[in-house]
């Protein structure tokens, strides 16, 4: 019986409660003085036992002769319905406790991957952006070579879906050849301008909301550190290089004029 127990507590049904339910599953059909001489559980007890396992709709209540007996509902059905419950429960509660989780902390938190499977992690950590804006700083490729190309077009389609803005940062190194038309596309809710060309920055970066994301492509590792105050220095940085940065026209890089650019071409 005490596997039965301990498995009945994962329900909720704990202590002298799971007593006097497993007692009546014996009985079937039981008064409170046989459950309480059978359980050695004091009447008063029983009586509190009882009501909180028909509140749970896994025991009921009959008239005989004036006198009240229990019995438990079938167990298939109450029980499964009591899960049912619980998932509901969570499902309804999942949203408070997402807003208020970490509110009582101030202290910053820093997340350290190491593979693939950990840094997709951070780009899906993306697209539950609240401020619906994303600032990037882009180099090269490398990341797509990293987590595959498929993923990251994929990533990016879930951002759009999510209507969030992505401002990117981007050297001249990084050069698609993309027609101005296709490039500044609302389509894909981007908008890119050009670093400094003496000013190097070989992570790929993304901050939002209160979080920053860096990941180091050709060393295979990332971190995302979440702090209201990092991630405020940080944008205000971005913002301070954003407003200075150049608006270039694709064709000027390098003097080259751009080949036509595919829809593809959109997802870097």
């Amino acid at each position: 019986m005490e596997k039965l127990e301990k498995r009945l507590e994962k329900l909720g049904i704990v202590g002298k409660e799971a007593q006097v339910y497993i007692e009546l599953l014996k009985l079937r059909e039981a008064s409170v003085a046989q459950l309480s001489k059978n359980t050695a559980i004091k009447r008063t007890s029983v009586y509190y036992c009882l009501d909180a396992l028909m509140k749970k709709e896994i025991v009921g209540q009959i008239d005989k002769n004036g006198k009240k007996f229990y019995f438990c509902e079938d167990p298939k059905r109450s029980l499964g319905n009591l899960v049912e419950q619980q998932k509901m429960a969570i499902e309804e509660m999942l949203p408070q406790i997402k807003n208020i989780l970490g509110k009582g902390s101030f202290l910053p938190t820093i997340k350290i991957y190491y593979n693939v499977s950990g840094l997709r992690n951070l780009f899906a950590d993306v697209v539950s952006c609240k401020e619906k804006v994303a600032r990037y700083y882009m180099t090269d490729t490398s990341i797509n070579d990293l987590l595959g190309v498929t993923f990251m077009r994929a990533t990016i389609k879930k951002r759009v879906a999510e209507k969030i803005k992505a401002l990117s940062l981007r050297t001249f190194e990084y050069n698609l050849d993309l027609t101005d038309e296709l490039f500044y596309s609302s389509k894909f809710l981007r908008e890119t301008r050009f670093l400094p060309k003496d000013l190097k920055i070989s992570p790929y970066m993304i901050i939002y909301d209160n979080k920053s994301i860096i990941i180091a492509p050709k060393e295979k590792i990332g971190f995302i550190v979440e702090s209201q105050e990092f991630a405020d220095a940080q944008k205000a940085i971005f913002d301070i290089i954003w407003n200075g940065g150049e608006v270039t026209k694709m064709g000027d890089i390098n003097g080259q004029v751009p080949q036509k650019a595919t829809e593809e071409d959109l997802y870097y």
